[in-house]
């Protein structure tokens, strides 16, 4: 049974005031320290941008990369898995590294104009540096308490993905990103912590998904992206009024939420939410 959790924000768009030595960069990666019994399980959840300010970040918060039992990808952007062959190279033993299938996909944004926003790596050279790569569609259930979601439903009418692109089968096509993912865990006493990439499937498609498949009956905590950024007033609104009414304890938004979202969240949920930044560590 999981016994505590700590979180540690090594890459996020916004870093620490106070601390002159972490690096701000649009981008995502948390370090999740779990608490199992008599051991420790530490996963790394994302890779961030690139490989100087990861690997910077990390030494700078005293992590070592070599002591990561896991690392999983929320999806395959690059601004999720850019340091991930920084983190390889670094490691003296091969790593297990969870993720959907379609992360390989071609990955395109069309906003200004055409752009490859993919994995900036093969899966053979990630294999090649030690990664043993675990592809799911569905749940995966990493340790009690904890899963990875794998895809998540579409059901909220006003969470869509839009302005994202793929190849496939030789024809230009829209990227309905299904390898979205997010974690699912039990926090015994307190209830379900959800903890997002973008979640480009929607936060509360995600939310109500990770619930769903833990059988969870109460939210405590949502923390990630939940990306808002581009969304309309309409969308924001929507939002917030479905997650007020999930009653969650603590929320942290970051990366690809946008500031006005993270505004309403605020006035929304007061002392209850709080921004993320490079170097936040949180207890659950």
């Amino acid at each position: 049974m999981l016994q505590n959790l700590f979180l540690t924000v090594v890459v996020e768009n916004s870093a620490c005031k106070n601390d002159a030595h972490l690096q701000a960069q649009h981008g995502l990666s948390m370090l999740l320290d779990l608490g199992l019994g008599d051991r420790r399980v530490k996963l790394l959840w994302d890779t961030g941008a690139t490989a100087g300010v990861l690997l910077d970040n990390a030494t700078a918060l005293n992590i070592d990369l070599d002591h990561i039992d896991l690392i999983a990808l929320s999806h395959g952007h690059y601004d999720h898995t850019g340091g991930l062959m920084a983190v390889l190279r670094q490691r003296k033993e091969r790593v297990p590294v969870l993720c959907h299938p379609q992360v390989f996909a071609p990955k395109i944004k069309d906003r200004p104009s055409l752009k490859f926003i993919g994995l900036p790596f093969t899966r053979n050279q990630a294999e090649a540096e030690g990664a043993i790569i675990l592809e799911c569609r569905g749940p995966v259930p990493i340790a009690p308490g904890i899963t990875a979601t794998g895809e998540i439903p579409r059901r909220e009418a006003f969470e869509v993905v839009e302005g994202f692109w793929t190849f496939r089968d030789g024809l230009y096509c829209r990227d309905s990103i299904p390898d979205d993912q997010s974690l699912a865990i039990d926090v015994p006493g307190k209830g379900l912590v959800v903890v997002t990439g973008c979640a480009h499937s929607g936060i509360i498609n995600t939310v109500n998904h990770a619930l769903q498949i833990t059988g969870a009956s109460k939210l405590y905590a949502v923390i990630g992206g939940f990306h808002l950024m581009w969304a309309d007033d309409r969308r924001i609104e929507a939002t917030v009024q479905a997650l007020t009414n999930l009653h969650p304890a603590c929320v942290r938004p970051g990366h690809c939420t946008g500031e006005r979202a993270i505004r309403r969240l605020e006035e929304a949920f007061g002392d209850r939410c709080m921004p993320l930044a490079v170097g936040d560590s949180i207890e659950l």
